[in-house]
């Protein structure tokens, strides 16, 4: 009885989510779906700029376009500063990772002072680089330099392509913003920008029904799985000769979650860059969706399937 209401909860929910996401797909407009993207981005660093263009009227409206077209500038200026910053640590970097000998160490550090001169002749971080090296004294030590130096690109790396993102999405706001405000008819520039408020509006909506079916989808995921490992423990432990099929299912599951790690995307999202993810842990992400999508398919097939096959036994 209790493996029976088990499975009509774990089906119970699964349809719940099936719903969500056909839901969320009725009311998304695919036409719209880059818009809904940008606009997700300029929120997720600056949900202001959204609360202020939704307040907007048409009488203000221009005054919005001007007041953000330009701290967008001066954003713009600050992120090449950071990309100059990036590109002088990943060159420094790339360098030291080629020295793979005590002796090209020596040597690189007998003319590293006249080079450092030019390397960060605009960096910030100068004097840091340079007293950094100056602690490395075999290749053992370069190894950890390099390590720090890694770990350092990676979160600006991170900081400015979620930064880049946020403004090409800012920009494209501004600018169909922008349209609206120079339109010429007023009562055509009151009904574009009551449309393009009624779309944000749309839009967070849309956001929030997609995050409830995200954290619904996890949850069902974690918990199948948490009661498939329980219920396969279980059965090893006591019967272990007969376990082998469970044995199976188990290193089946193992090969889905490497599928889906290998085929996993490595390209990084406006929302796994603000997390400040890594390539491997986002490819995690996805081999995670990869085995819920999976399990959850099986689950509900092979409910399905036993439904069937008991009511032919009843009938017969």
């Amino acid at each position: 009885m209790s493996n029976k209401i088990l499975r009509i909860i774990i089906f119970a929910v699964a349809i719940l989510v099936c719903l969500l996401a056909l839901v969320f797909s009725f009311r998304f407009d695919n036409d719209k779906k880059d818009q809904f993207v940008q606009v997700r981005q300029v929120e997720a660093q600056n949900p202001q700029m959204v609360d202020e263009l939704l307040a907007a009227t048409p009488e203000n409206l221009s005054a919005w376009v001007s007041s953000y077209s330009e701290k967008i500038q001066n954003a713009n200026t600050e992120l090449k500063d950071a990309q100059l910053q990036k590109d002088i640590l990943y060159t420094y970097l790339s360098e030291l990772k080629r020295i793979t000998s005590e002796e090209m160490l020596a040597d690189y550090k007998a003319k590293f002072g006249e080079h450092a001169a030019s390397l960060f002749a605009k960096c910030d971080k100068k004097d840091d680089y340079i007293q950094g090296f100056a602690n490395v004294n075999n290749l053992k030590d370069l190894e950890g330099y390099i390590r720090n130096l890694e770990s350092e690109y990676d979160v600006i790396k991170q900081n400015f392509l979620v930064e880049r993102n946020y403004l090409k999405a800012a920009n494209s706001l501004v600018s169909t913003a922008n349209n609206i405000a120079e339109t010429p008819s007023a009562n055509k520039k009151a009904t574009e920008l009551e449309a393009l408020q009624k779309d944000l509006t749309g839009f967070r909506k849309s956001a929030t029904l997609q995050n409830v079916f995200i954290i619904m989808a996890y949850l069902l995921a974690i918990v199948t799985v948490m009661l498939l490992l329980a219920f396969a423990l279980i059965k090893i432990v006591k019967n272990f000769r007969s376990s082998y099929k469970i044995l199976v299912v188990l290193a089946l599951l193992a090969v889905v979650v490497l599928i889906g790690y290998l085929i996993g995307s490595s390209t990084l999202t406006p929302v796994a860059l603000k997390k400040g993810m890594t390539a491997s842990s986002f490819k995690m992400v996805n081999a995670a969706c990869f085995t819920l999508y999976v399990v959850l398919f099986a689950a509900i097939l092979s409910i399905v399937v036993t439904a069937i096959m008991n009511a032919i036994k009843n009938r017969n």
